[in-house]
């Protein structure tokens, strides 16, 4: 199996109008005109239907990260490959479903740790309109130097319980390793960053804890629920991501880590607390990958900043 991108994500709201303000006066995203009136707040980002879809929900965090794969043909061998591990999955074929994705195919699963996600394959997923952001932003960084694409961004995942078991499960994805970061030293755990496509990772795995409503959603080695570190989104330059920490900064939206660069992916970035009760990277020139690219190691995020603000 041999996912491509991450290609969309779910994501569930109390209240639609505060993501709907969000994503377009806050991140520069536009409202998606050409998806279904179902009762969601579909974000557009580049050429693609949508990319974020806002559901109506009774709490608000991600729901599911949509796995393109690319063909027909990689979606029905990666359903077989996952009949063959012996992994539950659901496959989706009601049309109003399907629509609601802009997927021609779709399957529902969870990985190891709980993790939601879908896989998919679509040829409806372009709707020839042309992205216009309502701010300053020219392009969000959703294709590679090679014009490939590389995905909406990236998402970091929790995984408290079956951390291996769950890295193996990405594995078999397709995903390889681009870094392990090794943070045990300031108590907060590991992180396997991953990549399928020249991105430096699209995909993310933490073994420390998840907020919970329990914990008032913030993370801790105590809480065992999955649940979204964050998602990433990348613009093209360094005053993209300035003025947004300007609206943000007006706006009074808590900064969850300040602005700084980081070691493994070389994002210039600051993290934003959204609506999903998760972050949001913002940053710009992250690393592409070439094809002999090595795993590296490393025991700290940061070159500088991206202190922690809560």
């Amino acid at each position: 199996m041999e996912v491509k991108s991450l290609g969309y994500v779910v994501v569930g709201s109390t209240d639609l109008e505060k993501w709907r303000s969000y994503g377009t006066e806050v991140v520069g995203m536009m409202e998606s005109p050409s998806m279904p009136e179902n009762g969601s707040l579909y974000l557009k980002m580049d050429e693609r239907s949508f990319r974020y879809q806002i559901v109506s929900a009774e709490f608000d965090g991600l729901l599911f990260s949509g796995w393109d794969l690319g063909s027909e043909a990689a979606f029905t061998a990666a359903l077989d490959e996952l009949k063959a591990d012996g992994v539950e999955f659901d496959v989706i074929t009601d049309e109003v479903e399907l629509a609601a994705r802009s997927a021609s195919s779709l399957a529902r699963l969870k990985d190891p740790s709980g993790n939601q996600l879908e896989l998919y394959f679509s040829t409806v997923d372009k709707d020839g309109v042309e992205f216009k952001s309502p701010l300053d932003v020219k392009s969000f960084v959703t294709k590679a130097d090679d014009g490939s694409d590389m995905g909406l961004g990236h998402v970091v995942l929790h995984a408290p319980v079956n951390y291996e078991e769950t890295h193996k499960f990405y594995e078999k994805m397709g995903f390889k390793d681009s870094d392990i970061t090794d943070l045990s030293a300031e108590g907060t755990g590991n992180i396997y960053f991953m990549h399928c496509n020249p991105r430096h990772h699209s995909l993310a795995l933490w073994n420390w804890g998840a907020p919970t409503p329990e914990t008032n959603f913030a993370p801790s080695p105590e809480s065992k629920a999955p649940g979204c570190v964050h998602l990433m989104a990348e613009v093209e330059t360094l005053t993209e991501v300035g003025t947004c920490l300007d609206r943000v900064a007006a706006r009074e939206i808590p900064v969850i880590s300040s602005l700084g660069e980081h070691i493994n992916d070389q994002m210039t970035s600051f993290y934003m607390l959204t609506p999903g009760n998760f972050a949001l990277e913002f940053g710009q020139g992250g690393l592409q990958l070439e094809e002999d690219y090595e795993t590296t190691h490393n025991t700290a995020a940061s070159v500088w900043g991206h202190k922690w603000q809560g």
